[in-house]
């Protein structure tokens, strides 16, 4: 149980948790991390006192655990508290092996989440080269919380060294984080939920989430997932006819993409009826858009697929995704409480555990991309955001139970970029049979040529 006096996670947090503890401490920790090089006369005073302000505008950045996790799988929320004050900006020198080997010993050390969820360092070159490392814990930040991050901190920065050194104007009131998590802790909205996670879990389990995609003959699934992937690209000409298409129907890319998947993958495995998962921002107010902090969830979307035309289809799934919005405040382990026959007790899910195909799309009407441009932070300092990942120790498993809920499903990455869909469907090879997805991907691509044609 969490401590006296701490916070329990929020309804977002809680499918991250879950996630978290589905995989072993030596995994490559689930840290969301910003790099941004920064050009020009860099003043030092007032980059602290701009971190020190997005800091304090935003709580989630000063949330920590009460306490450590449980062992192994147990998914026992410790508990989180609100520190008061702000964190120190950690000045470094990069040393003479360069900014890119400092990065890498930087974001090595993973965050203790007891002590903080974010964490600051400033890397300085001899040749006087400066990079910013902000280290978050995806507990507290998602990909839409990295735009209000760099935003943020560019206007409090050129605040403090521009020509006029004011305030930033204009800037709508804080989102309350922790406000938001004792909202969600009164008893009416506790019984909402627990009433509409009960019914979302009858029509889930009326769609199949007990029953998984059927794994091939002699599968025997390990600690650690295998992944392999088949290409779902279209081609420019495609994706330009396919947008001209969803304009005509009133659609999105991301609905349409998601239906044509969806259907190749329901034909087949001879299903009329699966789940998607999909990831929504979770913004549902004002304020919440200028927020720091985790508001996406993982939400599971019920889809009969059945014998409509593929016009007909995009707006089901529409329709689908549409509705699932009312859902975004749902634990994901409250749903799978009420799925699973038995309960879920408290062992940890996978993020997956209900859903036959996890679908992301960036651009195109899909998630916002990460690698979004930076802001300017004053005439004489820019800033670019630099593509960096954690070093990767791999991810391996808790359990069995997690490791086959992440392996049954299938996770379709898109993006649309340049004026081409780009992306792969992926897989675990140890459990899936890759001729089988080689018919899913071809379906998939022949049914968008189709869709055309039509």
């Amino acid at each position: 149980m969490p401590e006296r006096g701490a916070l329990p996670a929020s309804s977002r947090q809680d499918w991250c948790w879950h996630w978290t503890r589905s995989h072993t401490g030596d995994s490559t920790p689930l840290e969301s991390p910003e790099v941004l090089l920064l050009r020009g006369r860099l003043d030092t005073g007032a980059l602290r006192e701009a971190l020190a302000e997005v800091e304090t505008r935003h709580e989630a950045l000063r949330l920590h655990l009460a306490g450590d996790a449980g062992p192994g799988a147990d998914a026992t929320w410790p508990g989180q508290r609100l520190r008061s004050a702000p964190g120190a900006l950690h000045v470094v020198p990069a040393g003479a092996d360069g900014v890119r080997a400092g990065v890498r010993r930087t974001l090595a050390r993973r965050l203790d989440l007891t002590d903080r969820m974010a964490r600051t360092t400033l890397l300085r070159s001899p040749d006087g080269e400066h990079v910013l490392v902000a280290q978050f814990h995806h507990l507290v930040v998602d990909g839409t919380s990295h735009d209000v991050f760099r935003r943020d901190l560019a206007a409090a920065y050129a605040a403090r060294t521009g020509a006029e050194r004011h305030a930033p104007a204009g800037r709508p009131a804080p989102f309350g984080y922790v406000d938001l998590i004792r909202r969600e802790q009164s008893e009416p909205s506790r019984a909402d939920r627990r009433a509409r996670a009960a019914a979302l879990a009858r029509t889930l389990a009326a769609h199949g989430a007990r029953e998984p995609l059927p794994a091939r003959p002699g599968a025997e699934v390990s600690d650690r997932a295998r992944f392999a992937g088949v290409p779902l690209a279209l081609s420019a000409g495609h994706t330009e006819g396919l947008l001209g298409w969803c304009r005509e129907q009133r659609t999105t890319p991301h609905n349409t993409l998601l239906a044509l998947l969806a259907r190749a993958v329901a034909d087949e495995y001879g299903r009329d009826r699966l789940v998607a998962s999909v990831y929504m921002h979770g913004r549902t107010t004002p304020e919440a858009r200028h927020a720091v902090g985790l508001l996406c969830n993982v939400v599971p979307v019920p889809l009969d697929l059945g014998d409509r035309d593929l016009p007909g289809l995009a707006r089901h799934v529409g329709g689908a995704v549409l509705d699932a919005w009312d859902r975004v405040d749902l634990p994901l382990g409250a749903v799978v409480g009420h799925t699973d026959g038995e309960g879920a007790g408290t062992e940890a899910v996978y993020r997956t555990a209900l859903s036959h195909l996890e679908f992301r799309m960036t651009g195109g009407a899909g998630r916002a991309g990460r690698a979004g441009a930076v802001p300017p932070f004053g005439p004489e300092l820019s800033a670019e955001n630099l593509t960096y990942e954690p070093p990767d120790h791999g991810l391996r498993f808790t359990g069995r139970r997690q490791a086959l809920q992440c392996a049954r499903s299938l996770y379709a990455a898109v993006e649309m970029a340049g004026g081409e869909i780009t992306g792969s469907l992926w897989y675990d090879e140890q459990y899936h049979h890759a001729v089988r997805l080689a018919r899913v991907a071809g379906a998939f691509r022949t049914a968008a040529q189709q869709l055309l044609a039509a």
